[in-house]
This record gives C-alpha cells, sequence and structure tokens, in this order.
C-alpha cells in the first residue's frame, strides 16, 4: 500500500487507521475518498485545521496512483487494464473504472479512468483453524466452496486453508489458479506454504484441463468461480479425482442455488461442504459449515 499512494495520503490511514484492518480504498474523481475498515465503510477526512474535512479525490491523485502502479508504462500493463484491474508487485488489486474502447465487441483497452478499488489482500495465519477439520478427514480433501458477497473474506480464508494443507505431511501437491494474482500475489509473496504450485494468469479453463494433466495435483485452490467453462473445469478436476477448494459469490446457500451454471454441481454433489462467510463480526465472520445435503455441522454462534 506504502508503495502506490502519496506519502501524504499513507501518513493519514497509519495515523489514524490499523492498516491490517484496512480491505479496500475507493478513491472517486471529485468524490470524498471511502476506505472499508473492519467491515465497514468509513469517508476519509483531514485533521488538520480548526474543522474536520472530508478529503476528496481529484485526478491528479488517480493519475499519481495509476502511474505508481504501472511504473509509468499503461500499456505494459495492457492485458491487465482491458480486464478492469492492475496488479501491484506487492499483490494488491486496483480495480478500474472509466470509458472502455471497444473494437469486435470486446474491450481493448479503458481510458480517462475515474475511479480505483485499491484491494488490499492480507495474510491471517490460522483464520482457518476452526474450519479444517470439517473440510479434511482422514488426510482426505473433501470439495469445499467457500461463498459470500464481495469483501468478506473469502480470499484471506483460502489462502490460509491453502497454507494449512500444504505445510500438512499427508498432502503433498496443491495447485493453486490465482487468474489474478490475488492468492499469491503478482511475485508471489503471499506466504502459501510448501509443496505449492502456482499457476498464474492463466485462465480457469486452461489450469484446470491442461495443466492437471502436467503437474498432477492433489488438491485444486482457486477463487472466483463465475463461468461455465470454470463450472466445467470443477467438474473436470472431481471426476480426475482431484479435490477443490474454491470461492464464490453468493450471500447465503439458497442465492447459490440461483445461480447459472451452478445447478448441477449442486443436484449432483461436486461439493461436500460449504462454508458461509458474512461480515456480522467483522470481515471473515464464519457462519456455519455445511454438508452436500446443505445439512449444518458447524455452527460457531451455537457454542
Amino acid at each position: 500500500m506504502r508503495n502506490i499512494l502519496p506519502e501524504w495520503f499513507f501518513a493519514h490511514l497509519s495515523k489514524n487507521y490499523n492498516l491490517e484492518n484496512i480491505q479496500e480504498i475507493r478513491i472517486r474523481k471529485n468524490q470524498v475518498i471511502q476506505i472499508s475498515y473492519k467491515g465497514k465503510i468509513v469517508e476519509l477526512k483531514s485533521d488538520s485545521g480548526l474543522y474536520l474535512k472530508q478529503i476528496v479525490a481529484s485526478a491528479e491523485l488517480i493519475d499519481y496512483i495509476i502511474a505508481i502502479a504501472t511504473k509509468n508504462s499503461l500499456y505494459a500493463f495492457d492485458e491487465q487494464i482491458k480486464n478492469g484491474y492492475i496488479i501491484t508487485e506487492n499483490g494488491i488489486r486496483i480495480g478500474l473504472c472509466g470509458t472502455a474502447v471497444i473494437s469486435d465487441n470486446k474491450i481493448k483497452f479503458i481510458k480517462n479512468i475515474t475511479s480505483l478499488n485499491i484491494r488490499i489482500g492480507h495474510l491471517i495465519k490460522n483464520c482457518s483453524s476452526e474450519i479444517m477439520p470439517y473440510i479434511v478427514s482422514n488426510n482426505n480433501v473433501k470439495n469445499t466452496l467457500i461463498l459470500s458477497a464481495p469483501g468478506e473474506g473469502k480470499t484471506t480464508l483460502l489462502r490460509d486453508i491453502v497454507l494449512n494443507l500444504s505445510n500438512s505431511k499427508n498432502i503433498p501437491n496443491i495447485m493453486v489458479i490465482d487468474e489474478k494474482f490475488e492468492l499469491a500475489g503478482e511475485r508471489q509473496n503471499f506466504d502459501l506454504g510448501k509443496n505449492v504450485d502456482v499457476m498464474q494468469a492463466a485462465n480457469k479453463h486452461f489450469a484446470f484441463f491442461d495443466a492437471i494433466k502436467v503437474m498432477s495435483p492433489n488438491v485444486i485452490a482457486t477463487d472466483e468461480l463465475v463461468t461455465e467453462s470454470d463450472v466445467e473445469g470443477v467438474k473436470f478436476a472431481v471426476k480426475s479425482g482431484v479435490s477443490v477448494i474454491a470461492t464464490v459469490h453468493a450471500r447465503t446457500l439458497d442465492e447459490l442455488k440461483t445461480k447459472t451454471y451452478f445447478k448441477e454441481l449442486i443436484e449432483e454433489k461436486y461439493f461436500e461442504r460449504f462454508v458461509v462467510l458474512s461480515k456480522r463480526n467483522g470481515v471473515g465472520t464464519i457462519e456455519g459449515v455445511f454438508d452436500e445435503n446443505y445439512f449444518a455441522i458447524y455452527l460457531p454462534y451455537l457454542k
């Protein structure tokens, strides 16, 4: 975070907030800067002078952050930008909004950028410890889907699950499909432990269907199942005897049932465990672990 923000901006955050509890920074041209802090949206206010003043983002601030994040070479990040984000070398993902340049019905570039969403990944060791006994049994990793609304800790939980699995003596080969550089970071700067192979930038279709054949993983971990090809990849992996741990945007199990492409995964019971998160008691609150029949097998709030 420090490497991409102006000195005054980083100093303000450091002085007023615990940086470990900042999940996102929302910067919109001519609007008040907001952060997601401990699961709540907070508007930034300057503490200089006699009165608190809202800190409004300028076009110059947006241009500065983009220049630093891309090392003054937008076109070196062309592939990322046309997909709506930039990944910094320390693993921070910056979502972009602006004017899309369209060619052949595809986005070729985004220019005149007016909004940034700086998502800051965290490695919180042992945040998955309480659920590990429910997703690993006799060294067998259950096919597990982690679900929540955006920004409620899915990726952080998945990252720690991978770390716990990779440090196990009995689970030899784990492949991480890190399409958007969020799980391992742009330079794989997040500690995922030993026995982990990371496939980055490749779409999930390639990673599931081709990398399985050459890397022979016992477990695949991946973030954000969205498309039909993502779902087909999960089905291929499970039928190949590979355990899958993945995430999806859905607030509840009932909402998951309504998602396109997921009907067969649910009805055919490809997933044996569902972990539901919220931010009810802070980001990453575990609401429960459920089996393939949606039966609750662990409800922390009933302890």
